[in-house]
């Protein structure tokens, strides 16, 4: 009798040995996901945040002075975005990159020319004139055009 309780207890024991090991493992695996879940929200949180400082612009009304800001700012800090530039006047102008391929989603022949400061020139910008703001994103949630259009 003695043997056959000592046999009793270590199966019991490999049984519960069994049901502990398998718990752990199986919340190892739920730990996992949980944190591929918390790393995919925190570069979605990243993105966004990187974007803030232009998202603001969309529906937002500025001065043409924020405009030309704006602009310079993007030349020298190199961004990857498209500033377009819709004046009263129905001209239509691109800065830091000239053209955006909708059909491919890429900014294209990237420029370093600065709104002009002559008055009758087609790319100038009146300081004093009030833009509405809209941005595009491309297929990765990055915005990559911000258009201003006279109002």
């Amino acid at each position: 009798m003695n043997n056959g309780l000592k046999a009793l207890l270590i199966a019991a024991g490999i049984i519960i040995t069994c049901i502990v090991a398998g718990l752990a493992f199986q919340n190892t695996r739920e730990g996992k996901a949980q944190a591929s879940s918390a790393f995919a929200q925190f570069n979605t949180t990243m993105s966004e945040y990187q974007d803030l400082g232009k998202s603001m612009y969309d529906g937002l009304l500025v001065s043409g002075a924020e405009v030309r800001r704006l602009i310079e700012n993007s030349i020298t800090s190199k961004e990857y975005v498209q500033i377009r530039v819709i004046t009263g006047d129905g001209v239509e102008r691109g800065y830091v990159y000239e053209t955006w391929d909708p059909e491919n989603k890429k900014l294209l022949k990237e420029s370093k020319v600065l709104p002009s400061d002559d008055k009758g020139s087609d790319g100038y910008i009146n300081s004093r004139a009030v833009f509405l703001g809209s941005v595009v994103k491309d297929e990765n949630g990055i915005i990559v055009q911000i258009i201003f259009e006279q109002q």
